[in-house]
């Protein structure tokens, strides 16, 4: 299942793009959450009585192809691991190596765990970047297994320009973005578009989905489209439009997201980079 693409900007910065299919077997459907936002605290050691002190806290970016089922539930246990993380200063590292080690070792115990008693296949692959104040920029990793559950770990990403497209539509992708030269945000996205809508690539589809860091925190993002005149404008994060009447902002509270604003664009010629 699935198209994912992270690049890293010519600021710098990186970001995220999927669409939002889960595939089954030969089932399908639009339902996925495919690039979200993953908080962390560090907490340094304390002394008899004392509070841990924090030593530094923030957010990653990540996204995930392969498997729907192994997917998903590596997903929610990776993001629960990493919420409170425990370390000694200078002993330590308690910054993005460290946080990476331990996604690298979770990722690894969960994969086999799901793989011994499923019984099949759990080839997966998983994203993520954060912050690294050590470093002072953005940092990009990429772990993954294959079928026969042989892993991989590596950083990527470690040039301004870099991009890397992952999941069963990538070799779709690949080749329309292969031709251009420093592709822009919305060169990225005119690529993924094209995939999704293309009747013959039946793993991809839904809603694009996005993100990007904000002043080193990530910040997943919807998107704004125009639908037909009965519909008026969707508000999408995934499957859901949170201006659809599911989320009536007159019924009570509702989600709070930035918008990507593609209204009006076809095919996305005219992307404005900006938020709403």
């Amino acid at each position: 299942m699935t198209l994912c693409i992270v690049w890293r900007s010519s600021d710098g910065n990186v970001h995220f793009a999927s669409d939002s299919r889960l595939s089954f077997g030969t089932v399908r459907c639009d339902a996925a959450i495919k690039i979200c936002r993953v908080p962390y605290t560090i907490y340094d050691a304390a002394g008899p009585g004392e509070s841990a002190p924090v030593e530094s806290s923030g957010d990653l970016g990540m996204a995930f192809s392969g498997s729907s089922s192994v997917a998903l539930m590596t997903k929610e246990a990776l993001a629960e691991i990493v919420r409170d993380l425990q370390g000694i200063r200078h002993v330590h590292d308690m910054d993005m190596d460290g946080i990476a080690d331990v996604m690298r070792r979770g990722f690894r115990v969960i994969c086999d765990n799901i793989s011994q008693a499923l019984f099949e296949s759990v080839a997966t692959c998983v994203v993520f970047a954060g912050q690294c104040n050590t470093q002072g920029r953005i940092r990009v990793f990429k772990m993954s297994v294959d079928s026969t559950n042989s892993h991989s770990f590596t950083e990527i990403l470690a040039n301004n320009g870099d991009f890397t497209a992952f999941g069963s539509g990538s070799k779709f992708a690949q080749p329309k973005l292969a031709g251009m030269s420093l592709p822009s945000q919305k060169d990225f996205l005119i690529v993924l578009k094209s995939v999704i809508d293309d009747p013959s690539v039946e793993d991809v589809g839904g809603s694009i989905q996005y993100g990007n860091f904000k002043n080193g925190s990530f910040q997943p993002a919807g998107v704004a489209m125009l639908g037909n005149t009965q519909q008026g404008v969707h508000y999408w994060r995934g499957p859901l439009d949170l201006n659809g009447p599911d989320f009536d902002q007159a019924a009570g509270l509702f989600p709070r997201f930035p918008y990507l604003n593609l209204i009006g664009v076809d095919p996305l010629s005219d992307l404005d980079e900006a938020y709403e």
